[in-house]
């Protein structure tokens, strides 16, 4: 009996041993595999860490190596850079696993004890495109501050593109905040895709009717900038001088438009151009109200009116009033020999919510927008080739205050009657496509008549068109320093940096992408990003049952399995002594 206790001690602990030794060799293969994979389960709802198809499609095309240098290695960063710098790390090993042809580096670009050699270097990135920022740390009892270039350069051939990895907010109170999954799929993408495209098409800004400066418009011309080519161009009366232009925009011009110059544009659209209109008829401005509190608006002919009404939209000569708006400072009194403001709402510049009801990938996601005494549009004609899409409107509690129109400051001191804000969901832009009638049907000068070099069209092909009643809505801040200018981002504004509204800036350029046929720029750029929130007064209602939960609920699960281990055991290891006392 001794014996075979002896022996059954024996078979057990080298079983044990061998149990022991294949779990240590799977712990081992499982880790060498994990270092050499990278996967991971994305259980989000909008599979914000899982890149897109377009991503996926850029990826796999790739004709050659693409190099990601990553400035964002140093022994001395801030804790929140070292787990952003995780963050970014695993993003790129996830673009690394759709294409071996990524490689990625992260580097210190400065050198230890060589300051002369570092302001080169600094210099160096900064014309790159790469942005300093400077970081505040607590270092031994003291306050030091650090330079970091949190930012990439991506390198395919020749060429070589910039990515900021940090976002230096203009409106928050942080100082610096990194970017998400998407955002960073976002920029990593675009730069990819700008080094390894063919070719860019061309935007092209009209000049020659007093149109937004380039100062005005510098904002939303950079975000293009960022996928096509853009110019700001005369047409000089000149017949094709449009035709390399994959879109045309027209933004808030003041002067008279010409027969030919009118033909000229048709006819562009006719061979299948395409067009974004921001126009408005009413002028007035916040400047002619800063030395008088009332001012009329009048009506500015710009002889546009009957090519869009020939399109398929009527622009009116009214200005819209909406409880939805933006606030302006409001003198109340003086104290001490100054000045006080309060912010009042001002009814004639209205917040533009998106259409939640309207499913078209031109709004997806789209932030708030702003607008500067903006009309009413109505859609006219019945011509069955052209589909009208409206794209945005008021609120629900908006109203039209038609020509002659008095703008008055002194609004901002009454209650306002709600009553009269009965005409809701006006249109304020509205989407043309289709196959659009020549407006110089039956009326073609004949200057162009009896000319044999050219063919008059008048039916176009299958296009686009946007038409805005806002001519500011792409206008930014301007502020003159000196001999210098210093424009703002489109959406700041210059009273209450809480207001600013990022939302022209995407609708637009989602717009030109578009008209352009890049829709999956549009799919990339505005990804759906929810921040979900806590709801408070359940939580308090719930706290103390959620931290019994989560306090006895593990060590309880715990205890079970191992009690049932130990069980499982017991039954095992008594079967196996029965069966060898009995041999």
């Amino acid at each position: 009996m001794e014996k075979n206790m002896k022996k059954t001690r024996r078979i057990l602990r080298k079983q044990n041993l061998v149990q022991a030794s294949l779990i240590l060799l799977l712990i081992i293969v499982f880790n060498i595999l994990s270092s050499l994979l990278f996967f991971r389960l994305d259980l989000t709802k909008e599979k914000r860490f899982t890149i897109t198809p377009i991503s996926k499609s850029i990826l796999a095309g790739l004709e050659d190596k693409v190099y990601i240098e990553v400035y964002l290695q140093s022994d001395d960063l801030p804790v929140e850079l070292v787990r952003y710098r995780k963050v970014v790390k695993e993003f790129l090993d996830n673009f690394s696993s759709y294409s071996n042809k990524v490689e990625v580096e992260f580097k210190n670009p400065f050198k230890e004890d060589d300051p002369e050699q570092n302001r080169e270097i600094y210099w160096q990135l900064y014309n790159k495109g790469l942005n300093p920022t400077y970081i505040t740390q607590n270092k031994d009892g003291g306050v030091t501050e650090k330079m970091v270039f949190a930012g990439a350069i991506v390198r395919y051939r020749e060429k070589e593109f910039p990515v900021n990895l940090i976002n230096n907010n203009v409106t928050g109170n942080e100082d610096y905040v990194g970017f998400s999954e998407t955002e960073l799929e976002r920029d990593f993408i675009h730069a990819i895709w700008m080094l390894t495209a063919k070719t860019l098409q061309k935007i092209a800004f009209l000049e020659g009717h007093k149109e937004l400066t380039e100062y005005q418009t510098y904002d939303i011309m950079t975000s293009l900038s960022k996928y096509y080519q853009i110019d700001r161009l005369k047409m000089n009366n000149v017949l094709n001088c449009l035709d390399e232009y994959a879109v045309v925009i027209v933004a808030k011009p003041e002067g008279y438009f010409t027969e030919k110059e009118k033909f000229i544009l048709d006819q562009y659209i006719m061979q299948g151009g395409k067009v974004i209109w921001l126009i408005e008829w009413m002028h007035i401005s916040m400047d002619s109200l800063s030395s008088k509190p009332k001012e009329m608006a009048m009506i500015r002919d710009i002889n546009l009116d009957d090519q869009l009404f020939n399109y398929g939209v009527r622009i009116n000569p009214d200005l819209i009033q909406d409880l939805r708006c933006l606030n302006i400072p409001v003198y109340v009194n003086t104290v001490d020999g100054k000045p006080q403001f309060e912010p009042k709402p001002w009814y004639f510049f209205p917040v533009i919510v998106p259409d939640t009801l309207l499913d078209h990938q031109l709004l997806k996601n789209l932030e708030p927008m702003r607008t500067n005494f903006v009309s009413s549009i109505d859609t006219v004609g019945e011509n069955p080739d052209i589909k009208k899409t409206i794209l945005l409107r008021t609120s629900k509690f908006s109203k039209s205050l038609v020509h002659p129109v008095e703008v008055d400051l002194e609004i901002m001191r009454n209650e306002p009657e709600i009553a009269t804000f009965n005409k809701p969901s006006m249109p304020i832009a509205v989407l043309l496509e289709g196959e659009f009638r020549s407006n110089f049907v039956n009326r073609l000068s004949i200057e162009f008549a009896e000319n044999d070099n050219f063919k008059f069209i008048e039916k176009s092909k299958p296009t686009k068109m946007v038409v805005i009643s806002d001519g500011d809505f792409i206008r930014n801040e301007v502020r003159k320093i000196g001999d210098k200018i210093q424009p703002y981002p489109l959406g700041y504004d210059k009273y209450y940096t809480e207001q600013f509204t990022p939302g022209n800036t995407q609708f637009i350029v989602n717009c030109v992408n578009y008209l352009c046929a890049d829709e999956d720029l549009i799919s990339l750029r505005m990804r759906e990003k929810k921040v979900r929130q806590l709801n408070e007064s359940l939580v308090k209602q719930k706290m103390f049952l959620w931290v019994y939960i989560n306090s006895f609920i593990p060590v309880l699960i715990i205890l079970a399995i191992g009690l049932l281990v130990i069980f499982m055991r017991k039954i095992k290891y008594d079967r196996k002594f029965m069966n060898i006392s009995d041999k």
